[in-house]
């Protein structure tokens, strides 16, 4: 076999977003945006360069560590919801704690009702998550995100998949989170309207950011 071809995706990228800020990521399809975000989650490593999550360096981290970073520190958001649909909204919500704690305690539930309730879908708690439509599937995974109370949650085009009500209804949401619950929020998104109302919007082209100031 030959040598494997080396291909850069990211240069040069050095950046610090605050918590509590909210940040759109946007650029051409293979520009770099997903590769972006999963070392942001880290999900991937970087092979140079420092990566820090909340004073955390991840390239200190082994497996186990890494996992945990992700489980306590990260809430990923995606296009499509994820849930499992032989568990209930309040279940899948709590999908978290229950990997991180083996069970949720009464506190860890009452705080995640009040979140589901506060969003709008308290009131379909106990159905199945294929009973229900896909801005309340997006709306509970949201709460999912947030369930464990993470620093820093990663949304992958996370109203990709939605109407134009129901995407504007979810970008509100996570805007309003973000203030409420003091949150970093790092969006992927096509739709420049979205990213516009945005903390900053961080622009991906040939492997580049420029930052440039939303009209929040």
């Amino acid at each position: 076999m030959g040598t494997p071809l080396e291909v850069e995706v990211l240069k040069g990228i050095d950046f610090r977003v605050e918590r509590g800020e909210f940040v759109a990521i946007v650029g051409q399809s293979g520009s770099g945006k997903s590769t972006l975000l999963n070392i942001l989650g880290a999900l991937d490593q970087p092979t140079s360069g420092l990566v820090s999550i909340d004073g955390v360096d991840i390239s200190t981290l082994d497996s186990n560590g890494l996992a945990d970073l992700r489980n306590d520190k990260i809430g990923f958001v995606f296009q499509f919801h994820h849930l499992l649909a032989e568990f209930t909204c309040l279940e899948n919500a709590l999908m978290p704690i229950f990997i991180s704690k083996g069970q949720a305690s009464s506190e860890d539930e009452a705080r995640v009702k009040a979140l589901l309730e506060r969003v709008g879908v308290g009131h379909i708690a106990a159905k199945k998550a294929n009973q229900i439509s896909g801005g309340q599937q997006q709306r509970v995974a949201i709460i999912r995100a947030l369930s464990q109370q993470p620093s820093l949650v990663l949304a992958d085009e996370p109203t990709g998949n939605l109407d134009s009500k129901s995407s504007k209804d979810v970008f509100r949401l996570m805007r309003e989170m973000t203030k409420e619950q003091g949150v970093t929020f790092m969006m992927v998104t096509h739709d420049d309207r979205l990213a516009q109302q945005a903390d900053r919007i961080f622009r991906i082209e040939d492997g580049l950011i420029t930052v440039s100031e939303g009209s929040s």
